[in-house]
């Protein structure tokens, strides 16, 4: 019994650690709060037309110079220099509630060779303001030969 739980229990504390890793990971069109920061990964899809996402003040897009919108960011939303956010979004849109104030939000995409890119806002009470963070044009495939 006691090889038992001397086997088990690195397997628990494994188990635990991808959890908590994994909870950084925004499901899609489910909002969630950290803090008192209310965010919402969304944006594709007939979801992005739900009516409550206009509730938001601040909806945060990701987008290249050409137009396309991007997904898979990490993104770190700071207020004061404090990190108050942190989440991976696979969706192109990351909508904010929160306290009145100054942010920042920096985002690093992938799919855009890695680039990080910052955008600084006011968040508080108005119409919904649309902040983009625009990446440079993914990299063309070389032809095949």
């Amino acid at each position: 019994m006691r090889s038992f739980l001397f086997s088990i229990t690195p397997l628990a504390l494994a188990l635990g650690v991808v959890g908590a890793a994994t909870a950084a990971f925004a499901a899609q069109d489910e909002p969630f709060t950290v803090g008192d920061i209310t965010a919402v990964c969304t944006g594709v899809g007939s979801s992005k037309d739900n009516p409550e996402w206009a509730s938001y003040p601040v909806k945060l897009v990701l987008a290249n110079v050409a137009g396309e919108n991007l997904a898979n960011a990490h993104f770190t939303v700071t207020r004061g220099g404090q990190e108050v956010l942190k989440t991976h979004c696979g969706a192109p849109w990351l909508l904010l509630k929160g306290p009145a104030g100054q942010y920042t939000a920096t985002a690093m995409v992938a799919e855009a060779g890695r680039t990080t890119k910052s955008a600084s806002f006011n968040l508080g009470a108005g119409p919904q303001r649309e902040v983009t963070l625009m990446f440079p044009s993914a990299p063309q495939q070389a032809a095949s030969r």
